[in-house]
């Protein structure tokens, strides 16, 4: 495994989030990094983010949705993206396997008001439905930028992923990041979460981000998955 360094990534980079809070987790470090060294960083959420607590009344979802996405630019305000480089597609959390076309085309749509240098997305088979189904229209919307590199974050792959979810031999190429110069602003944005981290307390089904994965994500080492985009057949 190689190391990343920050400051061979073209820009503007942008960063692809199916929910609020996965870029913090899987990538913070290394946007705290970019924005650090003053590169230009723009983030794409995709999700509404509101189906985390679907019983709440204190957090019915539109009231939740509204939070979360507070929540997402407060946290990337701590990693140096500031609200003016956000954009938010608003689709239903739970159900992006849905809508590839309207994702394909918003994130295209988005991709276009700063051309791709350097596109994080999650990995192709991160263990979480949107995740996955983020990975062909994403692509797909970033094939219009030819030049563009795509590493592939992770979140849930460590703590749920089975051995083929994996990159498999030849089918990337991994780095490493030691973030520990960035763990601060990291810890931070993830802090910002408060609705993921037992704000919302009358909704017994409701999610909360697992300790174990929170203390995994601010272990000091971020990795990522390098594809090269000519050649990328979107695995199954």
């Amino acid at each position: 495994m190689s190391a990343l360094v920050p400051g061979t990534l073209p820009g503007p980079v942008w960063v692809a989030a199916p929910h609020p809070d996965d870029e913090a987790l899987g990538c913070g470090g290394l946007i705290a990094a970019l924005t650090g060294a003053g590169q230009e960083v723009w983030a794409l959420l995709l999700s509404d983010g509101g189906l985390s607590h679907p019983t709440s009344r204190t957090y019915p979802r539109e009231r939740l949705a509204g939070a979360r996405l507070a929540e997402w630019r407060a946290g990337l305000a701590e990693l140096g993206v500031p609200a003016a480089r956000t954009r938010a597609l608003g689709l239903p959390d739970g159900a992006l396997g849905a809508c590839p076309d309207a994702l394909a085309r918003g994130a295209l749509a988005a991709f276009r008001e700063a051309p791709p240098g350097t596109l994080l997305l999650p990995w192709a088979r991160d263990p979480h439905p949107d995740h996955r189904a983020a990975w062909a229209p994403l692509l797909s919307a970033a094939r219009a930028f030819p030049a563009v590199r795509v590493l592939a974050y992770t979140v849930w792959l460590e703590e749920r992923g089975d051995p083929g979810d994996h990159p498999q031999p030849g089918e990337a190429r991994s780095l490493t990041l030691d973030v520990g110069p960035w763990l601060g602003r990291k810890r931070r944005a993830i802090l910002a979460h408060r609705t993921q981290l037992g704000l919302i307390t009358d909704d017994p089904h409701g999610f909360t981000l697992p300790p174990g994965l929170v203390k995994r994500a601010l272990g000091g080492t971020e990795t990522y998955h390098e594809v090269p985009l000519s050649t990328q057949e979107v695995p199954a």
